[in-house]
């Protein structure tokens, strides 16, 4: 028998262990990272939280879960103390096996998006969250993205001013939650802070002030962005100096909340469930009013309003009947406009106005009089002027949540179409704006009712008007919509779609176009207020890329007015980059439309983070601008792009109508292109003898006393217009002189550019008399010659 050398026995032996190795890492992985889960914390982490969760359940041996392993730890790295990033091994029967059984977990890798809502099981009692099945990419940013896309900041109050702070510490106060201010100068509401927003949310208020909201920010003396404050409960304000980081933001905030309640964040929301939903979140919409002041203003608009009204006075009057009330309102929703009502003894006597306005409406006030702790709960109708409508709604059922919901649903009007195979083209063509919005995004239902839910018609009314959106359900199950169902294919039933349409060029017709359909499904719960939410945000997104912004201090960031010489200077001479100066008439028939063009340029130039700033003017109150700019009355409306240091501008017009027509007044694709012209230099530049004066009393009440182009545009001096790189004044005044240095440097290398074009004009007019004199010659010897 041959026997096997040392030195082979050796290399077959470190093959084997390699292999062994390699067969081992095969088959086993650990997490570094994720969460291991099983039955024992299962519930506690995931059900019990208020946050957001995605959870691998995998097997060890399977080569595709030890390859989807590592994107799965970086997506943990990554939102840390934002979501939980779990996994749950279902070959470990003993501790995690149920869990996988329980979530019906076929085959692997599996993953599951566990959002912050959890619904009560009609037979075991049991608060349940009910997961969705991940079905994207399976690469780290696709993963990450289905988790972040399921945040929501329907819990971040949007402080905009003094008045927007005083109800958050109100509210605050009243519920015994320190409040956390975010102050940053980014529009939307950071991954993190939403993250943080829903998991300790019963423990916290939270607010988020951009910074153009002056007076807030002003009033704490924040100059960084962003900051964080904690203003406590009675009083004092602390400054978060960690890093910049969910965990350790979480931790910090983590100890300003009570001790049962930061102890047990997790098994607070498990008990706020099991006493019939969250009652804290009743205090964010029902607003408590002590008397009748705001009736007559209710009766006179069109939204619904609904009121409970009690009779008991002071904090702790009625407490156990407003409690139930909010607790009811709690698990109904914001779906209206809702109010508790403390009707003072004197609007209960008899025959007082107090009391005719509350038996007009539907109020047994000799029953509230006799006791004032039985709640009467009424619903003002939809419609303008209701005290001129026979119509009174009082709810008589009990005071459940879902029954009140019910009820106020079912008086809500239905402006939500149903969306078959037939309705369809006309629906998701048609554009409720006829063009004034490049977007016109519908909102798709997909259900198995067979009409259209009163939650989403109370959705479509709070958004009517907003962001050009229009509503339609579908009938999942309906055969006149299979047409619907296989071309936008719904993850799940129900679920909530935004198609967005968009023309685009036909391929196999160059003359035509065709529609296309981008998707964005809403991956989180199907209940009004984080549904309101995310379509608010969506709405005030393409508003804003239309111009169309309703809040007053961001369009007074974007498009300040210029009225005086310190706000010129603020907004034009000193920011780097290129001044956009619109000169307006503000009392013109297109002024709003000019006004909102501009606005939208201006946020898309904002959000890009260009280097164009822009203000306008009411120009026909200030003559001396309009003569700088060589601009006459009836040249308005004109949009000036202007480079302060280099004393340069060039000018766009309004575009001239047929005669006895409207003339288009800056309309969205002059102004785009003129500023593709400007940032490409494709332009022609004047130059200004100097800045103009921006002073009161300076009224153009003359029209012609704007003198010709030639007053002040051209450079009346004989400077004639020339092609400028207006992209090169932009990097320089960008990058604050790193071209040219010091500002010494640059004055320098101005004077010497204003030197070497002073010499150029100089040998081109010794050129232009040297040719003169050569032909004076040529005439002198022609004429001798002729003589001769």
């Amino acid at each position: 028998m041959r026997t096997m050398s040392t030195a082979r026995r050796r290399g077959v032996g470190l093959a084997l262990i390699f292999m062994l190795a390699d067969y081992v890492s095969a088959r086993y992985f650990t997490y570094s990272d994720v969460t291991e889960l099983n039955t024992a914390n299962f519930d506690k982490v995931v059900v019990n939280s208020d946050g957001v969760a995605l959870v691998h359940f995998y097997a060890p041996g399977s080569p595709q879960c030890k390859t989807l392993a590592s994107k799965v730890n970086s997506v943990a790295v990554n939102l840390k103390g934002i979501a939980l990033v779990g996994a749950v091994d279902c070959t470990d029967k003993e501790s995690a096996g149920k869990l996988c059984q329980r979530y019906d977990v076929r085959s692997f890798p599996a993953i599951k998006l566990f959002g912050p809502d959890r619904a009560k099981n009609p037979y075991t009692g049991e608060m349940l969250k009910q997961p969705s099945d991940y079905a994207g990419d399976r690469t780290s940013k696709d993963l990450a993205e289905s988790v972040t896309r399921m945040l929501t900041d329907v819990y971040v109050s949007r402080i905009r001013n003094l008045a927007d702070l005083k109800e958050l510490q109100g509210s605050g106060e009243k519920a015994g939650k320190p409040q956390v201010l975010l102050f940053t100068d980014k529009e939307a509401v950071a991954s993190l802070y939403k993250g943080l927003s829903m998991q300790l949310r019963r423990g916290l208020e939270f607010g988020l002030v951009h910074s153009s909201a002056e007076e807030v920010v002003r009033e704490f003396g924040v100059e960084s962005f962003p900051t964080v404050l904690v203003l406590k409960v009675g009083g004092g304000v602390e400054t978060y100096t960690g890093e910049s980081k969910a965990p350790a933001l979480r931790e910090y905030l983590l100890g300003f909340m009570s001790s049962g309640t930061a102890e047990g964040v997790d098994e607070a929301a498990a008990a706020a469930d099991a006493n019939g939903g969250d009652k804290a979140a009743a205090w964010s919409f029902v607003r408590q009013v002590e008397g009748l002041s705001e009736l007559s203003a209710l009766e006179a608009r069109e939204d619904l309003a609904l009121m409970a009204f009690h009779g008991a006075e002071g904090e702790d009057g009625c407490k156990a009947a407003r409690q139930a009330f909010l607790a009811a309102a709690a698990e109904m929703q914001a779906v209206v406009d809702t109010l508790l009502v403390s009707v003072p003894a004197s609007d209960l006597t008899h025959g007082s106005e107090g009391a005719k306005a509350l038996t007009r409406i539907g109020v047994a006030v000799s029953e509230l009089a006799a006791d004032p702790c039985e709640l009467q709960v009424i619903l003002l109708p939809f419609g303008k002027d209701k005290a001129d409508m026979d119509m009174q709604l009082k709810y008589t059922g009990p005071p459940e949540g879902k029954e009140l919901q019910r009820w106020v649903t079912g008086e809500i009007p239905n402006l939500v179409s149903e969306l078959n195979d037939l309705a369809a083209s006309e629906f998701l063509t048609t554009d409720p704006s006829e063009g004034k919005f490049s977007a016109t995004p519908k909102v798709l239902l997909f259900t198995n009712k067979d009409e259209a839910p009163g939650v989403f018609r109370a959705l479509a009314l709070a958004l009517r008007g907003r962001g050009n959106m229009a509503f339609a359900w579908v009938q999942a199950n309906s055969r006149g919509a299979r047409g619907v169902m296989e071309s936008f294919k719904p993850p799940r039933v129900p679920a909530l779609l935004v198609v967005m349409p968009t023309i685009v060029p036909d391929e196999n017709d160059p003359s035509g176009h065709k529609l296309r359909f981008g998707v964005q499904p809403y991956f989180g719960s199907l209940k009004f207020n984080p549904m309101k939410a995310f379509l608010e945000q969506l709405a005030s997104q393409i508003e804003m890329s239309a111009g169309v912004v309703h809040d007053a201090d961001i369009i007074r960031k974007t498009l300040p007015q210029i009225t005086n010489q310190a706000e010129f200077q603020a907004h034009c001479t000193e920011p780097a980059g290129m001044c956009l100066l619109a000169l307006l008439d503000g009392k013109a028939a297109g002024f709003e439309d000019e006004h909102k063009n501009l606005l939208a340029a201006a946020i898309q130039q904002s959000r890009s983070g260009g280097a164009l700033h822009f203000a306008w003017l009411d120009a026909l109150e200030h003559k001396t601008a309009m003569q700088a700019f060589g601009v006459m009355a009836s040249d308005l409306p004109v949009l000036v792009a202007l480079s302060a240091k280099r004393l340069r501008f060039a000018a766009l017009q309004h575009s001239a109508g047929a005669e006895g027509s409207k003339s288009p007044r800056l309309r969205p694709d002059q102004i785009s292109r003129f500023l593709s012209d400007v940032l490409s230099a494709k332009i022609k530049t004047e130059p200004l003898q100097a800045l103009p004066e921006i002073r009161e009393g300076d009224s153009y009440s003359d029209v012609a006393a704007g003198g010709s182009a030639g007053d002040g545009g051209d450079g009346g001096d004989g400077v004639a217009a020339e092609e400028f790189d207006l992209n090169d004044i932009l990097s320089e005044e960008v990058e604050g002189g790193a071209v040219g240095g010091t500002k010494a440097d640059r004055l320098r290398e101005i004077e010497e550019q204003l030197k070497a074009e002073e010499e150029a004009r100089k040998a081109a007019e010794k050129k232009t008399k040297t040719k003169k004199k050569k032909s004076k010659k040529s005439k002198k010897s022609k004429a001798a010659s002729e003589e001769l």
